[in-house]
């Protein structure tokens, strides 16, 4: 009555009570008894999207290992082939007319007809040319994803696929200039080969991130630059011992202030008794034992001592200078008189000697 209504669904029709003796697969395959044991390994379902042949392949080396006599083994390979097929691929062997498949070779060839559009073709070796390591990639995973294209071509040839992986390489990698000037003949070799470039790479990775990782930890740490800073923010190295020679470079001449800039309240001589003053604070150059015959007379360095340049000029003088009001000193004649009194004596400061003069010559 059901039926008869348009627009209804049509039920599920009833089942024959005789149902169970029909069968898609010959007599000879029906009346042959399936050992008690047997049993189907659990693999992955085929639905008819993927390659048909490889599902076949996977079936047979599943089937090898179950222990079964030779004159059952076909009849076990037909039966229990549908229980590895779900959906529209398992309503396709429950609609193959009845008695029809004589053999499990019968069954392969109609399936493979059947889903031939979902069949993968074959890769030659040609193909390997088009597998290229991206700029980011890394070596291994690179070797990892060659390695498996060249496995899915059978009769690869040796050589064009050591090429193919050579020219697949960044030009900038280390190991295609390996391969470059040592070529390699066989595929095992280059892997064995690219071992050391992957550890290579990898290490230095290593180091990448406990460097991130210790500038995470001191953010405040300031890196090291190859640039050069100027005289406020060099570093004054002092040597071990007090003693420095004349600089004679014009680079920092030109960098460090001249002495008048500072505006002290006294004179170029007030300013070497101040650093005289200070002691194992303030460096003093070696004196020049050498003919001074050559040099010129006129210009005289109370610092150095010695003729060829005025103190107001001397480039250590000014560096002196620079160091000593970084670090806090010689403020006490910046913008007024020192007080040279008796007080300053009696505080334990000395007065300073005289500072030296130039040598008189005898004409």
């Amino acid at each position: 009555m059901i039926s008869s209504v348009p627009g209804v669904v049509q039920p599920i029709p009833e089942a024959s009570p005789t149902s169970h003796r029909t069968s898609i697969f010959s007599p000879a395959i029906v009346d042959t008894e399936v050992p008690k044991r047997f049993q189907t390994h659990s693999m992955k379902l085929y639905d008819g999207t993927t390659d048909p042949e490889e599902h076949i392949t996977q079936y047979r080396e599943r089937m090898e290992i179950i222990p079964i006599p030779g004159h059952l083994k076909e009849a076990c390979l037909c039966k229990g082939f549908g229980s590895t097929l779900i959906g529209s691929t398992l309503k396709w062997i429950l609609n193959v007319p009845r008695y029809s498949i004589t053999s499990f070779a019968h069954l392969v060839n109609i399936f493979n007809n059947q889903f031939s559009c979902s069949r993968t073709f074959k890769k030659i070796t040609s193909d390997l040319y088009r597998v290229v390591q991206d700029p980011k990639e890394r070596l291994r995973d690179f070797v990892n994803r060659f390695g498996r294209q060249a496995l899915s071509i059978p009769n690869i040839n040796t050589a064009n696929g050591v090429d193919a992986f050579k020219m697949g390489l960044r030009k900038d990698s280390p190991f295609y200039e390996d391969l470059v000037m040592t070529p390699c003949k066989r595929l095992d070799e280059v892997r064995w080969r690219a071992l050391r470039f992957i550890r290579l790479e990898e290490d230095k990775e290593l180091h990448k991130i406990n460097n991130l990782s210790n500038q995470h930890e001191n953010p405040n740490k300031k890196a090291e630059s190859s640039t050069p800073r100027c005289y406020k923010s060099k570093p004054y190295s002092k040597s071990d011992h007090h003693w420095v020679n004349a600089l004679k470079d014009e680079g920092e001449k030109d960098k460090l202030p001249k002495i008048t800039v500072y505006c002290f309240s006294v004179d170029i001589s007030g300013i070497i008794h101040a650093m005289q003053d200070l002691g194992d604070k303030s460096r003093w150059p070696k004196r020049d034992n050498k003919s001074a015959s050559w040099k010129e007379k006129s210009k005289w360095c109370a610092y150095h001592e010695d003729f060829s340049h005025m103190t107001e000029g001397c480039i250590v003088v000014r560096k002196e200078i620079s160091y000593h009001l970084s670090k806090g000193y010689l403020k006490e004649i910046l913008g007024r008189k020192r007080k040279k009194t008796k007080e300053n004596s009696q505080d334990g400061h000395k007065i300073p000697e005289k500072l030296g003069s130039p040598p008189l010559t005898l004409r």
